[in-house]
């Protein structure tokens, strides 16, 4: 593990209750991963964006990793109901397309972040990071 990254989101004992949305198995996985190795719990997955609605209202994540191009309901449309049912949901988008009008839309939909597939690991491990450390500062 590298330790320049740290292996724990910190001094306390809480851990950030994350759900993790993608349809790709191994993209969850890597998601999965990459965030337990920082101390989050996950509480939660779903490859489909039905699915990803259900489990978010079971579990109640304090962040959500979603996906946008998913089967059976778009992450889009998902980011929309789960923003219109808990208006302080924390959701960072995870996708492939790079886009600036997208980006620019998951912001004004209210996504706190968006974090472009593709990159390098170790981009991908600081981004995470970045986003489990403003959770819990929350």
């Amino acid at each position: 593990m590298d330790m320049a990254l740290g292996s724990s989101m910190g001094n306390n004992d809480y851990q950030c209750r994350v759900l993790v949305v993608d349809d790709n198995e191994p993209t969850r996985k890597l998601l999965k991963t990459f965030l337990q190795g920082f101390g989050a719990k996950i509480v939660g997955e779903a490859a489909d964006g039905e699915e990803a609605v259900r489990v978010f209202h079971e579990c109640k994540p304090d962040l959500t990793f979603l996906d946008l191009e998913m089967p059976v309901k778009n992450g889009k449309d998902v980011l929309r109901e789960i923003i219109e049912k808990d208006p302080t949901a924390h959701v960072v988008i995870v996708t492939a397309t790079s886009e600036l009008k997208v980006a620019n839309w998951c912001a004004d939909a209210g996504a706190q972040n968006y974090i472009r597939k593709g990159v390098s690991p170790g981009v991908l491990k600081l981004m995470l990071k970045a986003q489990l450390d403003l959770c819990e500062a929350c």
